[in-house]
């Protein structure tokens, strides 16, 4: 086992990107009565994050040693660098963060800690070998499972479904819940790619990532009613976070109905996203304070 190793199956950096999301969860949920901030349960929700978000990383080589190794792709499993024992304690260890972080949470909170566990699991252990549509489903909805367990620790949700939550006078939290769905969709949709050698820009992939981009985009591009009804606010953070994307993952979606693109060219533009998503978690937040 070495440092390098254990830095390079926990892949650190990207964690930071979960954190986001669930304090972002919390804090947009929380926006109508922002004095009621817990600067601990914000702590305790993000290292649940963490957990889950590292815990995944490490079982997601740990299912793909044997087919790494046959690829001999250079993964610490393969190299050496760690070893499978070293792997497991480093499993029990980030499963243990989270579910240390995870008790302390209450009601709602609990159960999307519970159920973002479940959606880590069924995609590593067999949603990732599936359709494609299936994983790329399957991804979005860990993400969005692990920001729903912020929005939960600030809000009750409704006990039944109601379409006034899509609505403009909808609360933002849906909106944004919604955008790291679909957007979390197209960077697996690339990295599956990647990993499978798929042109973005051939077949039914081509319409796939429009409509998912399309739909990712609406949700950042949807406008904000304040509570006072008269009032509209412009969604003005978000557009500047979608123009970012631009420029931070030049040619990346683009690439589904443009120049066609290698599949090991996609690297790149999948790292850009993720840490992208950083962005849009602060767009939506100085968007709701616009809104208050």
């Amino acid at each position: 086992m070495s440092f390098r190793g254990i830095y390079r199956i926990l892949r650190p950096p990207l964690f930071v990107t979960a954190m986001a999301d669930v304090v972002a969860g919390y804090t947009v949920a929380l926006l109508p009565r922002l004095e009621e901030f817990d600067w601990r349960l914000a702590a305790l929700l993000a290292g649940t994050s963490a957990g889950l978000y590292l815990f995944g990383m490490v079982e997601n080589d740990l299912r793909d040693v044997r087919r790494d190794r046959l690829l001999k792709l250079p993964r610490p499993l393969v190299t050496g660098e760690l070893g499978l024992a070293g792997a497991g304690v480093l499993l029990v260890l980030t499963g243990g963060l989270a579910a240390a972080c995870a008790s302390t949470l209450r009601g709602g909170a609990l159960v999307m800690a519970i159920l973002a566990f479940a959606a880590i699991n069924l995609y590593n252990l067999g949603a990732k070998y599936g359709p494609p549509v299936v994983a790329m489903t399957v991804m979005g909805l860990c993400r969005l499972l692990n920001f729903g367990i912020g929005v939960s620790a600030a809000v009750t949700f409704p006990r039944e479904f109601s379409l006034d939550l899509l609505m403009p006078a909808g609360p933002l939290w849906v909106r944004q819940g919604l955008a790291l769905f679909f957007i979390t969709a197209i960077i697996s949709g690339y990295s599956i790619a990647a990993r499978n050698g798929i042109r973005v820009s051939s077949g039914p992939w081509r319409a796939a990532f429009v409509v998912t981009a399309l739909a990712g985009f609406l949700m950042l591009a949807a406008s904000v009613w304040a509570p006072a009804p008269t009032h509209f606010v412009a969604p003005v953070a978000r557009v500047f976070a979608g123009l970012a994307l631009a420029s931070l993952w030049p040619g990346g979606l683009w690439s589904a109905t443009g120049h066609a693109r290698r599949p090991e060219e996609y690297a790149p533009f999948i790292e850009r996203a993720i840490y992208w998503i950083l962005v849009m978690d602060a767009a939506f937040v100085l968007d709701g304070l616009l809104a208050r």
